[in-house]
Order: C-alpha cells, then sequence, then structure tokens
C-alpha cells in the first residue's frame, strides 16, 4: 500500500467559490420542528432523492472519529470524496501516485452500503506545482493518462463521478468566461469534452457530472456564472459530449441576494435540456449575523428551507449532498479558510453542531424533503 499523501487544507478545496456578498434580508425563521424517528437519508429516499455528504476519512482517525462514522451511517447513503480523489492528492509528484484515502473511503462506503461521487477528475485549480509547469503535450498527456487509471481502478465502485469541476471562471477572461489552467491551456474548452468521452469509455455504467459553483446568488456574479454555465451546456449538448448530470454545488451565504423561484426556474432550463439536477456541495455561510447562537441557527435554517423548497420542486433534482455533516469538519472550520475567505471562527454551516447534535439545520432540511414531490428514478 502506498505512503499517505499529505491532506489539502480545505481553503483549496473551496478555492473558487468566494465572491463578494451583497447584504440582504433573509427569509423569515422558520420554527425547528424535530422529525423524531429516521435520517434525512430515509426521508429523501421516500421521494426518490439520494441524499448524502461529502467525506474525508482522515476524520475517522480523531478522537471524535466514532461520532463521525456514526453520523454518516445514520444519514447518509451517498459518499462525496473530499479529497482523496483530488489529482493534487493522487499525484503529489509526478513519479508517485496515492490510492491510500481513496481506497479507504471507497472500503468505507461499500462496508456502509453506500454510493461514492468521486471527485474530482480534471479540475484546473488547486494542483501541484508539477501539474502547473506541464508543457501542452504534458498537460493533454496526463488528462488521458489521469482519467483511465482511476476509473479503471474503481469501475463500477465509483457510481457518480465530477469529472469537470467548476469549467466556469471570468476572472480569466477567457472566450466563454472559462477557467484557464493547464487542461484548458492544452485543450481549450475542448478539454471538457475530451474528460467526458473518456470517461464514459472508462466507466461506462457511471453517472457522470459537470460541476460548478456561484450561481445561485440574485446578483451579477451569479448571472455571469448562470449564462456562462447554460452556454457551455448548450455547446457541449450540441458536440454530444456524454454528460448525465449538472452539479449545483450550492454553498449560501445568509449575506447574499436569492431569488429562489427565479433561479429554480433556471435549474428547469437546465433540466429541460435531458440533464439530472444534483445538489453537491451545500452548506450556509453564515458570516456577518448577529444575534444568539438560536438566532442565527434559526436564520441558516430559514435559508435553507428557502432554497430547498424551491429546487425540490424540479423532479429532475435527483441528489441532494452537503459539505460535510457537522459544523466541525466544516470547511470553515480550517485556519486558512478562516484566514482568507469570509467565513467566521465560530461557524455555524452544517445540520450538526461540532459535539454531533442536531440543530435546526437539520429538521429545516428534514422537513424540505418530507415535503418535496416524489420522482422517479
Amino acid at each position: 500500500m502506498a505512503e499517505k499523501a499529505p491532506a489539502l487544507s480545505r481553503r483549496e478545496v473551496l478555492a473558487g467559490i468566494s465572491g463578494a456578498a451583497s447584504l440582504v434580508a433573509l427569509p423569515g425563521s422558520v420554527a425547528a420542528k424535530p422529525d423524531g424517528n429516521g435520517s434525512l437519508a430515509a426521508i429523501a429516499a421516500e421521494k426518490g432523492i439520494l441524499f448524502g455528504a461529502s467525506f474525508a476519512t482522515h476524520e475517522l482517525d480523531g478522537p471524535r472519529g466514532a461520532d463521525y462514522e456514526k453520523m454518516y451511517i445514520g444519514d447518509a447513503r451517498i459518499l462525496t470524496s473530499e479529497l482523496e480523489l483530488k489529482l493534487a492528492t493522487l499525484r503529489p509528484t509526478p513519479d508517485r501516485i496515492d490510492f491510500y484515502g481513496a481506497d479507504r473511503l471507497v472500503d468505507f462506503a461499500e462496508a456502509n452500503r453506500m454510493r461514492v461521487r468521486g471527485h474530482t477528475l480534471i479540475w484546473n485549480d488547486a494542483l501541484p506545482d508539477w501539474v502547473k509547469a506541464l508543457s501542452n503535450d504534458g498537460a493533454r498527456e496526463l488528462l488521458e493518462a489521469h482519467i483511465a487509471t482511476v476509473m479503471t481502478r474503481y469501475g463500477n465502485r465509483v457510481a457518480y463521478w465530477d469529472v469537470v469541476n467548476e469549467p466556469i471562471g471570468p476572472w480569466d477572461g477567457n472566450p466563454g468566461n472559462l477557467r484557464g489552467g493547464p487542461f484548458y491551456r492544452a485543450l481549450g474548452e475542448g478539454y471538457i469534452k475530451r474528460s467526458f468521452d473518456l470517461a464514459r469509455k472508462f466507466a461506462p455504467g457511471a453517472t457522470l457530472v459537470l460541476n460548478e459553483a456561484q450561481t445561485e446568488t440574485n446578483d451579477d456574479n451569479g448571472a455571469t456564472f448562470r449564462d456562462s454555465l447554460l452556454g457551455l451546456l448548450r455547446r457541449l449538448k450540441d458536440q454530444g459530449a456524454p454528460i448525465d448530470a449538472v452539479g449545483i454545488q450550492s454553498h449560501l451565504r445568509t449575506a447574499a441576494r436569492y431569488d429562489f423561484p427565479a433561479y429554480a426556474a433556471y435549474l428547469g432550463e437546465i433540466a429541460d435540456m435531458g440533464y439530472a439536477i444534483h445538489l453537491t456541495e451545500m452548506d450556509v455561510n453564515d458570516a456577518g449575523l448577529d444575534g444568539t447562537i438560536a438566532e442565527r441557527d434559526a436564520k441558516v435554517a430559514a435559508l435553507y428551507t428557502a432554497y430547498l423548497t424551491e429546487v425540490l420542486k424540479l423532479p429532475a433534482v435527483k441528489v441532494v449532498e452537503l459539505w460535510q455533516l457537522s459544523d466541525g469538519t466544516s470547511w470553515m472550520k480550517d485556519f486558512v479558510s478562516n484566514g482568507n475567505l469570509e467565513v467566521r471562527k465560530d461557524a455555524r454551516p452544517l445540520p450538526y453542531d461540532a459535539d454531533f447534535r442536531r440543530k435546526p439545520a437539520w429538521d429545516a432540511i428534514a422537513r424540505a424533503l418530507s415535503d418535496a414531490p416524489p420522482r422517479s428514478a
């Protein structure tokens, strides 16, 4: 077994989601109404929705590892690899590939009858320096070899793949507002279709996903991302790219403007193109909220309710995943994130607190899932 690779910070995981926040009034607070028995996964399954969260194998080795494991076994039926399948983790150096964490995550999921989302095969961000320094020929070779190696190793053990992550990056000034990087530099926009073609070849039965961030807000940044993503999807559809679903990351912020009915209509446009919709990285950044913990928790729960109530009306929404389940293991607790992104040290973004106790957010998610219309598989 290969030596375990050093972990990336959670700051690197979400390097692309930071944007200017716009202050707004939050939706009205909702009273917590505990569901009692059951789990989020079971409630979701009753409506034909697969529920889960990102998962970090290193948390199993911490002092609360048993609690972390119990929480996921109770509430999740799909796990997204947080760091374990990122290229930087798998290939820290040009001459070394390390599957230690990825193997461990897949083994854990199988032992507990969970599905796995492999996140992510190709991303132009959060790459080791040796990849950034590749020639165009080297980047093309790596893209093909990496997809072939990883997907051949796991076969049908990984049911869902975020094949390309965050292709939109307006700040790079490329046509279509595409994010730059070694793979874009080598192949232009064609790197996206090439990645999906290879993924389909090596995992013909997997669900292949294009995953994107920053589309949710009702502001200029959100509009840019929405228009750019829709245009990209139309081009890829015309080219016959084998994309099954579009991942909507859903990193919500209490200090942002939203129009969720209008946003649900936008997702409906994507669904009308034949794509399933996956909510892939949902959480709520509560930076800027005043008040007691109870008051803050109520406002976070209200934002979950407002968002999920609208988007779950769409039968195309087949999968709902959070980015972690407990406040204590959120990316917002990473000291680098706290120093560079707009987050608070005592952030409370998720349905469980740092002591693995349910919060009003758990009840809000449970209620929204319970109220969602049923959908077919």
